[in-house]
């Protein structure tokens, strides 16, 4: 799980925060951690779930134990994110004032269409100044690891190796289905206020409603659907894999049988009923697969050596 978590949240905004004034949760090197910093990154890696395919957090249900637990991967992602930013500093990778604005300006943009989100760092006390000096950090981490990877060459044997012994981790699911979405952005691709929100998903649930007494669903969508495009042929939208959509919609879709539809569900476009009419498994090809597998046996030799740091660091936890 330490590896999925790691691996799966690299490339979005690391929120593990500098220096502590608070009871210490770990040290690496002279640098130290406090709960509070912790406990504001596992709030900010539970809202960012829907950005990620790792959606392992919400598994573990509500219980002193599990929130344990979570603390536990979470320090555990801090402390490898650590080691590397600190090692890149001693290479003295360095990172601009123009790529922190830029990533800045990403994360903004995200924040106008999410005001969950946005709300969650206003309450953590995540400000301009905070947040910059963060993706500062998260960028220097991901350009050693550039750098790390750029060094590497994988094989052709490597490759078919892997490809042999996971054979089966190159099952490719898909589905095909139809969608209802009833939108909760303004004009402006902004989220609407929490009382217009209300107003929609009780919308949503309506269509529903009807759909489960018996009505067409594609005639439904033709009528309903805030996706224009796909709501023209009756919410129609083809054959799709895990990963080819919102991480949130295709869970809720793969959940599904061939004939069920969903009960209505949120992402950040809106409320989304789903249809599905069908299910295949193909394997893919080694030639097909290559490209994946490279990036998985470069993020296994990665990970290998964020462990070498990690055990080379003085790292305690409290």
């Amino acid at each position: 799980m330490k590896k999925v978590l790691y691996l799966g949240l690299v490339m979005v905004l690391c929120f593990s925060m500098i220096g502590c004034s608070n009871s210490n949760a770990f040290k690496v090197g002279e640098t130290e951690f406090s709960n509070e910093e912790v406990d504001k990154v596992k709030s900010i890696l539970t809202a960012t779930q829907s950005y990620t395919d790792a959606n392992y957090l919400a598994q573990f249900k509500e219980s002193k134990d599990n929130d344990d637990k979570i603390k536990q991967e979470v320090i555990s992602y801090m402390i490898d994110n650590e080691v590397v930013y600190q090692q890149a500093q001693k290479e003295k990778i360095k990172v601009t004032d123009d790529e922190v604005n830029q990533k800045y300006s990403q994360i903004e943009k995200m924040l106008d269409t999410n005001q969950e989100y946005k709300k969650l760092l206003d309450d953590a006390g995540v400000d301009e100044d905070y947040l910059k000096e963060t993706i500062k950090k998260d960028l220097a981490v991901q350009k050693y690891r550039e750098n790390f990877e750029q060094d590497l060459k994988v094989t052709d044997k490597e490759v078919e190796k892997y490809y042999k012994e996971h054979k089966d981790d190159f099952k490719e699911e898909s589905v095909e289905a139809y969608h209802i979405l009833v939108s909760t952005l303004d004009d402006n691709n902004k989220t609407v206020d929490d009382s217009k929100k209300e107003e929609l998903k009780s919308k949503a649930e309506s269509l529903l409603k009807e759909i489960r007494n018996g009505g067409d669903f594609e005639k439904i969508a033709k009528e309903n659907s805030d996706d224009k495009s796909s709501g023209k042929k009756g919410g129609y939208l083809g054959y799709f894999t895990k990963d080819s959509k919102n991480a949130q919609f295709t869970k809720e879709a793969f959940k599904l049988e061939k004939g069920q539809v969903s009960s209505v569900f949120e992402t950040p476009f809106g409320y989304e009923i789903v249809k599905v009419t069908n299910k295949k498994t193909e394997q893919k090809s080694l030639e097909d697969s290559r490209e994946e597998i490279v990036n998985r046996i470069l993020a296994d030799k990665y990970l290998d050596q964020v462990n070498s740091l990690r055990e080379k660091s003085d790292v305690q936890r409290f």
